[in-house]
């Protein structure tokens, strides 16, 4: 055999054995994998930047495994509602959550205040949220209309620390593991028309499939029976739909009257002018401590009949 046909044949060898060796590799990545994971996606899950938790397991068991005041009853599916994000009413958000997981939305607009009220007015951002339970992952498309239609900006810095939003988190995490959230914080002088303008940036997301959470806080620092006058008073500027009044009130009613108008705004917009109330208490009635400064809860529903 003649110098060049060796190699030659040597050649077609290694082009064989490397024809072999891809086609080994691309068997092994074809097909359903089932329960395997591949390594390469579970490395790299690894590296998606996120937010820390705000609470641990122990913790968030504390909070799921008090009972609830009441049953509650529901007429329909939940379009937005109110929850708060003080801890202390953990109860209070688990219960809306488990309602919640038997509709099984697969998007939650989460608005809330930036207590800090650092930044811009409307806050977004794309980073997951850890959570004892595993990540929660943000929608991309939704954030990013908000970015590019001009009604939000970007902070991941802000967002970090905002219990608005790492509150309420885990407990997304635990009742509903597959739900995306889009999370947005308000500035404490974003306006009413902010709020709309913020409510059709989403029009496209906010489909049957998406829920909007109100994350608000009401009466602040006051004692558990002048924060029961400041919530009754509260709650008729609600039934009436009063925005204007609403919009006014200080923290010794509600810490964002901005957050509390969407919800209730994104209701009017599907037709509903009427809500259901699931609990109003405050941290001083929770704690049985009367010589506290409170902060009073709403959870509080609205719901439209599945079509």
């Amino acid at each position: 055999m003649s110098k060049f046909s060796a190699l030659k044949s040597g050649y077609c060898l290694f082009l064989l054995a490397v024809l072999l060796l891809s086609c080994a590799l691309s068997a092994a990545g074809c097909g359903p994998l089932g329960d395997k994971k591949d390594a390469k996606i579970e490395a790299d899950a690894k590296f998606v930047p996120s937010h820390p938790s705000f609470i641990t397991a122990q913790e968030l068991h504390s909070y799921l495994s008090l009972p609830k005041e009441k049953k509650y009853e529901l007429n329909g599916q939940i379009v937005s509602a109110v929850v708060p994000h003080h801890l202390v009413a953990g109860r209070l958000i688990a219960g809306v959550m488990e309602e919640l997981a038997a509709q099984e939305p697969a998007l939650l607009v989460i608005v809330g205040p930036n207590h800090a009220n650092k930044g811009g007015r409307i806050i977004t951002g794309y980073n997951a949220w850890q959570t004892p339970y595993g990540m929660v992952a943000v929608d991309q498309d939704a954030a990013s209309c908000l970015l590019k239609t001009g009604t939000a900006v970007i902070n991941e810095e802000v967002l970090a620390s905002e219990h608005s939003i790492g509150a309420l988190v885990p407990f997304v995490r635990y009742f509903l593991p597959q739900a995306k959230i889009v999370p947005v914080i308000l500035h404490h002088s974003v306006s009413l028309a902010e709020v709309k303008q913020l409510l059709q940036a989403l029009e496209a997301y906010l489909d049957h499939d998406a829920v909007l959470i109100s994350s608000v806080d009401f009466s602040h620092y006051l004692t558990r029976h002048e924060a029961q006058a400041k919530d009754r008073e509260t709650m008729r500027y609600m039934q009436n739909f009063d925005y204007l009044t609403l919009m006014r009130l200080g923290n010794d009613y509600l810490d964002s009257p901005a957050a509390l108008a969407a919800a209730f705004l994104r209701a009017q917009g599907k037709g509903i002018n009427d809500f259901t109330i699931l609990e109003n208490t405050n941290s001083g009635l929770l704690l049985q401590n009367d010589f506290i400064e409170t902060t009073s809860y709403f959870t509080l529903v609205f719901t439209e009949q599945a079509k």
